[in-house]
């Protein structure tokens, strides 16, 4: 499974960002995530990321807990936000198109 994780802070909480952020990359989830890539830009309010989440077969349910365990202190940094989604591929939306 392939999950997009997106991310807003703003712009006067960078230090908490960067303390956050600078914890998770001492102690990565490694349960059922076989790789993590982030991404950033500027956004009109501070800053904005993505996450492309890639979980190992049979250990979604483990990896959904651990993203959830490490982005938690990410969202209770006042006037951030998370959003987690599933992906498909464009095969797998063409099938659902033709059901």
């Amino acid at each position: 499974m392939i999950l997009m994780g997106t991310y807003t802070m703003p712009n006067d909480k960078t230090e908490e960002w960067k303390k956050c952020m600078l914890d998770l990359a001492a102690n990565p989830p490694t349960v059922g995530i076989k790789k993590w890539r982030t991404f950033s830009c500027p956004d009109e309010f501070g800053y904005k990321g993505y996450n492309l989440i890639y979980t190992e077969k049979g250990k979604e349910d483990e990896a959904l807990f651990e993203i959830a365990k490490t982005m938690f202190p990410l969202t209770q940094i006042e006037g951030s936000s998370w959003k987690l989604e599933t992906l498909m591929g464009v095969p797998d939306s063409l099938k659902v198109m033709e059901s």
